[in-house]
């Protein structure tokens, strides 16, 4: 860049570099992909299973993902399960968990926690909040801002009930 000239082309051999940078950095991992669509959390599967079905041991399962996500397999799980919550709060998915559960404790054992207990726990791990702060009190909002249900619109689309604000 120091002998481009001018500062107009010393931006352009800048822009050239990054933008080769970045297609050459994007090549995502297929097998990660793979596993990221099996940790959903309407996919309850186990992190060794999932390993076994993409022909890796655990080990490079965690290597792989670590590398490509900057994660675990695990806390990927457990994020993707967490986000599912969310998505089903936000669009005002009737709870079709366990029979009796209903609201926060319903919609939480739809997407794999055991109880409503083991979502607050998670919850305050996560972002600090109980789940009733973090959604304002108000199950079908979150106070974040963000919109949880994009990566999950397939999901969202099998629930029955009322319909659902996407």
């Amino acid at each position: 860049m120091a002998r481009a000239g001018t500062p107009e082309r010393a931006l352009r051999l800048l822009q050239v570099h990054l933008l080769q940078e970045l297609r050459s950095g994007t090549r995502t991992d297929p097998l990660v992909g793979a596993a990221v669509l099996a940790l959903m959390p309407w996919h309850p599967v186990s992190i060794d299973a999932l390993a076994n079905h993409l022909a890796l041991s655990p080990s490079q399962l965690r290597r792989r993902c670590l590398h490509a996500v900057g994660v675990s397999p695990k806390v990927l799980q457990r994020t993707l399960r967490f986000q599912g919550f969310l998505a089903l709060a936000q669009a005002g998915a009737p709870a079709t968990g366990r029979r009796g559960t209903d609201g926060t404790a319903g919609l939480a054992v739809d997407v794999g926690y055991s109880d409503q207990a083991h979502l607050s726990r998670e919850c305050l791990r996560l972002t600090g909040r109980t789940p009733r702060q973090l959604l304002g009190g108000d199950v079908e909002r979150c106070v974040c801002g963000h919109e949880h249900a994009a990566s999950y619109r397939p999901f969202l689309a099998t629930r029955t009930g009322r319909p659902l604000r996407l």
